[in-house]
């Protein structure tokens, strides 16, 4: 299967509503990810050239890479990842509100992507359902993090606010 494809099929399960969605992530979790402790290397046969390839595992990668430990892979659909756990929000695009995901975070490695930033760890944040920033390295996502707490920290300050325009309007009602 190819890169595109996996990360399209992991992203459309993302999409699904959260009911729908449990049973299968569980599922696709359990076929196609592992708990790693140290990195793994592999030697593989890449099958569009024929070339003999080898990789090392990134630290804390959840793939089981079937093909690679099988001694054949297309080397451009070799890549590694592990993902945070899916959070979603009833968002209100379309009239009526549905759970989608929101700010999941995957570090990945391309190891023999022809961009050679993806083949250093980098991270796709998915801002919300199919929205993805893409490619970040360490200092991309730390100006992501600061721009969204500088965000969070005005959301706090208007719940503040909020709770107290509330209680005024309360009191003023009962009057």
């Amino acid at each position: 299967m190819s890169i595109t494809v996996q990360r399209a099929a992991h992203r459309l399960l993302a999409s699904l509503p959260s009911a729908l969605r449990i049973g299968r992530q569980t599922a696709a979790r359990d076929r196609h990810s592992v708990p790693v402790t140290a990195p793994r290397s592999w030697t593989f046969a890449d099958r569009e050239t024929g070339q003999e390839m080898t990789f090392t595992c990134m630290p804390g990668c959840v793939d089981r890479h079937d093909d690679v430990a099988a001694g054949q892979a297309v080397a451009e659909d070799v890549w590694c990842h592990r993902a945070t756990d899916d959070v979603t929000l009833p968002i209100n695009d379309s009239g009526n509100p549905e759970e989608l995901s929101v700010l999941r975070v995957t570090l990945n490695v391309d190891p023999f992507d022809r961009r050679l930033a993806q083949r250093l760890p980098h991270i796709d944040l998915e801002v919300m359902s199919d929205a993805w920033i893409e490619g970040l390295d360490a200092d991309g996502f730390a100006t992501v993090i600061n721009t969204l707490q500088g965000r969070l920290d005005e959301m706090r300050a208007m719940h503040a606010e909020l709770i107290s325009v509330r209680a005024a309007y309360q009191k003023q009602a009962q009057r």
